[in-house]
Order: C-alpha cells, then structure tokens, then sequence
C-alpha cells in the first residue's frame, strides 16, 4: 500500500502520454523511507533537471514542488524570463535589474517542458516538520506576488538554484550552510566552463568576460548555485536519493573540454597580420594597423563599459581590461614619436601582466590573449623607426641624381 502511494504521487510527474511503458518499468524501486513521506501532506519535493542542447541550458535547472492534501499539485520556478526579447533580458542581465523572477504553475505544465525538451528529471520529496514545511510554502507564496517576482539575476551568487537552496536553508535552520563536505577543489569559472564542454566560443567567453572573483573556489554551500551540487548535498543531508522520473533519451550533449585557446592564438596571428604585412611590403601601413588595432580596441572598450555599468562583481573586476586597452587607439591619431613610445610603455605593460599571471597575482586565463594586442604595438613601436630611415635613405639616393642635373642645367 505504501508503496502505491508513492508510485502514484510520483507518476503524475509526467505526461503519461509521452512516457514510454519501457522506460517506466525501469525506474528504480523507491524506498520505504521515502514512500512514507508522501502520506503526509503538504510535500516539499525538490525537482530538478539535467542539461539541456541549448546554451542557457547547459547548467541544468530546479525548482520547489508542493502537494497539497487536496488536489492541488504547484511548483516554483525562479528561472523565468522574457527569452523572445533577449536584448532587453541581457540589458537587464547587465545592469543588475529584475530581469528574472520566480513563477507558479501546475507540476504536469512546468515538467511536461523539460520532458518535452528531453531533459532528465529527478525529484527528492524533503523530510521536514510540519511548521518548515509551512515556512517553505509561506516564503514561495510571498516571493510570487507582483512586488517581490523580480530579481537581478546572478550567476554565481543570486540564480534560479541559490533562491531554491536558501529557501529550503533558512526552513531547516541553516543545516546545508553549515555543511563542510569536501570537495574537488574546482573554481567558480571551471563549474562555469563543465557546462559549456563541446561549445568552444561559450568556454572563450568565460576566460574572457568572467573576471577574476570567479578563480575562487566555492565553498561546499556556495558550491550549490548549480542544481545537481543542490541535488547532492540534499541526498547527503537526508539520505534521500534522487529519484529520475524521466530519462533523457537522445545523445548527451558533448563533454569535450577543449578551451578553444589554441585557436584564440590563431585568431590573433590572422587579425593582427594587415599591421605587419603592410609594413613588409611598404604599402598602406596606416590602414593596415587600423584594421589590426580596431577590432581589439572595440572589444576592449565593449568589456570595459560592462566593467563600469554593471554590478556585478565578476563583470566589474575583469583583468581583459587591462589587456585590451581601449586607449590603444592613440596608435592611430598620435604623431609618430609619441605613437612609438605609447607602444613601447603598452608593451612594458604587457611583460608585466605576463610576469602577474605566471605568478598568480593575476588569475584569468588570459595568456593566449596577450599576442592580439602585442603584435601590432611591437610593430608600431620597433619596425616603423627602421622602416623611417629605409625610407629617407632611398628618398635622398633618389634625389640625388635630380639635384645634380639641376646644378648641371644652371652652368649650362
């Protein structure tokens, strides 16, 4: 009996529609211990979902599920946006607004989504007293409501999983903050990077926007601000083992962890060749480094105004602007022995960040970087003195005839 119960509380999971009598009969048998928490009703159960093929869902996602003693079945999803307007949701991303905010709706509408995407789905029914479980239902009610909805997301720190997991931490009187299991030691950017493995430009945009705060690394609760560490720790606490109600049926999506970087120092062999090349072969040298410096002095000033509108802690302390200084376009506009000794202090600059980053006191993984900036200031600030010289000799050899003729044409 008990376990009919459970089975049944977990069937309405799904879709029975859509889900395969195959794949029901191989879920896992539940156990005593979990099936006996589904007679007493409300039941908190903590969903979560594994990643999916789209970039915003390679992270995963969660949500806090109820079910009532009637037949109300609800659950809360911190992670909504307004995903057709993505300009305006990044905007909002930026400048720390409330460009996302929490949702109620039946658990079949949420779940049906991620079965439908192809998304596995587990569930952990969480054994609380009857007063935590009211103080769970009264936060998710009160965060619904118009003026609360709305929060300014944050990756790391302020997600869709950090507002699941303090609302479950402050009920249970900050058991899971107060957890100090060990951990792989991995920072901040690399549990970023694991869910962009297979996506090299992703895995580049971490080395490059995310700054140097996400080089630390997390403590066991901090660690939760991805579903499946959540998912992790609320097995540990209570020996409630995630249950997976549905299963991912296609191809996972790739686990190459290739950085991408070695093609980054392609990249800036190839756009910083125009800066060198006209100087090899004498013509259009002006043109030529403009097209070599102003793609990196657009990105760098792009990096840098994100550094000073947004609060967000790792936008705002990101050593690429150091790299990429927008001020490099004074190579183009400032005359020629101020131009070559800018370059030759941008350079001295450059050594510098290298000695900082093999020496830890800069973190990013930035090295590739270096080259895109440093071709085209070793170009300005050694080869054009050179190239200066070559040119008055070869005026003054050419002259040289013509002033002689002339001498000749006035004796004449």
């Amino acid at each position: 009996m008990t376990r009919r119960i459970a089975a049944t509380a977990l069937a309405s999971f799904v879709v029975l529609a859509l889900a395969s009598p195959a794949r029901a009969e191989t879920r896992p048998p539940i156990p005593p211990e979990v099936a006996k928490l589904y007679q007493d009703k409300p039941v908190i159960e903590l969903v979560t979902m594994g990643i999916g093929s789209l970039i915003w869902e390679r992270h995963g996602h969660i949500a806090l599920c109820v079910r009532y003693d009637d037949t109300r079945e609800e659950c809360y999803n911190y992670g909504v946006g307004d995903f057709s307007h993505p300009a305006a949701m990044a905007w909002g991303f930026l400048r720390g607004s409330g460009s996302f905010w929490v949702e109620k709706r039946p658990i079949s509408d949420m779940l049906w989504i991620y079965h439908h995407t192809d998304r596995t789905i587990w569930v952990q029914p969480l054994p609380l007293t009857a007063a935590q479980r009211q103080q769970v239902i009264a936060k998710l009610e009160h965060d619904i409501l118009p003026e609360n909805r709305g929060y300014a997301y944050d990756h790391f720190w302020d997600n869709c999983t950090t507002r699941v997991r303090n609302v479950i931490d402050d009920a249970i009187g900050g058991k899971l903050a107060a957890m100090t299991e060990a951990t792989d030691r991995r920072t901040f950017r690399d549990l970023a990077r694991e869910g962009f493995y297979g996506m090299t430009g992703p895995l580049l945009v971490t080395d490059l926007a995310m700054g140097r705060v996400t080089d630390q690394v997390p403590t066991y609760y901090e660690r939760m601000f991805l579903p499946q560490y959540l998912r992790e720790a609320v097995a540990t606490l209570w020996n409630i083992q995630p249950i997976p109600i549905y299963t991912r049926q296609g191809e996972p999506p790739s686990q190459d962890s290739s950085s991408g970087r070695g093609w980054l120092v392609l990249a800036s062999l190839l756009l910083t060749s125009p800066a060198w090349l006209s100087r090899l072969i004498a013509r259009l040298p002006r043109a030529g480094l403009a097209l070599a410096v102003l793609p990196y002095v657009l990105l760098g000033t792009a990096v840098t105004f994100v550094a000073i509108i947004s609060p967000l802690s790792y936008l705002r302390w990101n050593e690429l602007c150091l790299v990429l200084l927008p001020f490099d376009v004074l190579l183009l506009v400032l005359p020629a022995g101020h131009r070559r000794r800018y370059a030759r202090g941008r350079l001295a600059m450059l050594a510098a960040i290298l000695l900082g980053l093999l020496i830890g006191v800069l973190h990013q993984p930035l090295l590739a970087l270096l080259l895109w900036p440093a071709i085209p200031l070793a170009v300005v600030g050694f080869w054009p003195e050179r190239q200066a010289r070559a040119g008055t000799v070869g005026a003054l050899a050419t002259d040289a005839p013509r002033a002689a003729r002339s001498r000749t044409a006035k004796r004449a």
